[in-house]
């Protein structure tokens, strides 16, 4: 493949492409105009882990500091009215373990085709709209924030990442390849996705898979921004560890429901939030599976210069109490949940997916720096996350269920419309699961992140 270093010239066509692509001709035998919209954008940071955590998560075992980075170009190309094509290039940050982390400095970068896909409106019917090849933006997202407490299958590594009382969980992201057909009309959004090529293992029964049917509702009658979810999806996965059966596939049918609700006793500025799901099926050729999840909270926004607002969260995540058994308690999920840096972020700390009980409080507010600045340019927001596993995990201390204290503190300066500069820290303490799996039986860890990221 490409490395990196190809990437500069891909952003310098990109944004000549952008300069005359308004419309491209074409061949003569189609006198149709082309419309390409190109877009893009970039995330570096130096990251400052802590020899615990580094250690964790597979590496040195020592303190590191290192530059990581993602970027891609993206193309949407207006065929006709009704059909449009996409296509990305990116280099993929998370492809694998802690060791392949995306570097700069180091040529361990490729530039992939990281999105191929066709998409048709108006299909038989004005509602319809089909999608097909990748589906790496498909996500369950009931408050339309981009965290996905059980379906983002295009932002998550493997289904069953961290089930089998790992520590961490799966450091990759998925490429999604399959079909979705979209039936949107007044306040009903449904969504069936048919994705036989979450992870391609060779034979169809090595792959990775889900089926799954998503529908919104709107209630814009309760507050604007309103809505109730359901989620029905079927994950297959092949050679599911721990269960036993080799060459067995996995079949877990997981439903689950939600609900985002503003506006609730004329309180404009107050979102309730909840979700819940039930799994059910067979693991290998002799388990079953039982997992669960449920996450209540409440989210405010003051009406102040500022615009400070403040998170209250629960969330608990089933675990497995028994590892020898087959049956597998432990939810299961792709999730794209990164509110705590060090325990829940799959990009910079441990991933932890499953078997969590959690309290979560976040807030901040905002400031305006800078003569002539876009008003509140400035943000800090922190996270306090008191954690523990839902069930006892094995170490060498004994069985232990304290995850620990999590404090986070980001500051975000927005330079430009199109470029953030963001410094933040993580500090976890109180981890008795930590000191139980680290040589020098440490209880805390840290973290430290300067970055710079845009779009185009």
């Amino acid at each position: 493949m490409m490395k990196s270093a190809l990437l500069a010239p891909a952003l310098v066509l990109a944004l000549a492409a952008s300069a005359f692509a308004q419309g491209v001709s074409k061949q003569d035998s189609n006198t149709e105009t082309v419309k390409i919209t190109v877009s893009g954008g970039f995330d570096m940071d130096w990251v400052y882990r802590a020899k615990e955590l580094t250690e964790v998560l597979g590496g040195s075992g020592e303190d590191e500091g290192r530059i990581e980075s993602n970027a891609n170009v993206r193309f949407d190309i207006d065929l006709t009215e009704k059909v449009s094509v996409l296509v990305n290039l990116a280099t993929v940050r998370l492809n694998g373990n802690y060791g392949n982390i995306g570097q700069l400095g180091n040529g361990g970068q490729n530039v992939e085709l990281w999105d191929l896909a066709v998409k048709m409106q108006e299909v038989l019917d004005p509602a319809v709209t089909i999608q097909l090849g990748t589906q790496n933006d498909l996500m369950f997202d009931i408050r339309g924030n981009g965290s996905a407490l059980f379906f983002a299958p295009g932002k998550s590594g493997s289904f069953a990442s961290n089930a089998g009382g790992t520590t961490i969980g799966d450091l990759n992201y998925n490429q999604v390849a399959g079909a979705v057909v979209w039936y949107n009309r007044d306040a009903a959004h449904l969504a069936v996705a048919l994705l036989p090529a979450i992870q391609e293992g060779g034979p169809a029964s090595n792959d990775e898979a889900a089926y799954a049917a998503m529908l919104y509702y709107d209630l814009d009658s309760v507050g604007k921004g309103s809505r109730l979810g359901v989620i029905l999806a079927v994950d297959a996965v092949a050679d599911f560890v721990p269960a036993s059966g080799g060459g067995s596939t996995s079949q877990v049918i997981t439903i689950g429901a939600g609900a985002s609700l503003k506006g609730l006793g004329g309180m404009n500025n107050l979102e309730v939030f909840a979700e819940f799901y039930f799994q059910s099926g067979d693991i290998g050729t002799t388990g079953s599976a039982g997992g669960t999840a449920f996450k209540l909270g409440g989210h405010y926004a003051f009406e102040n210069e500022m615009a400070p607002w403040v998170e209250l969260s629960f969330t608990i995540l089933s675990g497995d109490d028994d590892l020898v058994d087959p049956d597998v308690d432990s939810f299961l999920s792709y999730e794209n949940v990164n509110d705590l840096m060090i325990i829940e972020s799959n990009t910079f700390g441990f991933n932890w997916n499953t078997n969590l009980t959690a309290i979560k409080i976040m807030g901040g507010l905002s400031f305006t720096s800078g003569g002539g600045a876009a008003k509140n340019n400035l943000s800090l927001t922190g996270a306090l996350g008191i954690c523990t596993a839902t069930e006892d995990v094995a170490v060498a201390t004994g069985n232990q269920d304290g995850l620990g204290t999590e404090f986070d503190v980001k500051l975000t300066w927005q330079y430009s419309k199109a470029v953030a500069l963001e410094a933040a820290v993580g500090f976890l303490f109180g981890s008795d699961i930590l000191e139980g799996i680290t040589a020098a039986a440490e209880d805390s860890t840290n973290l430290f992140t300067l970055g710079i990221s845009g779009k185009f």
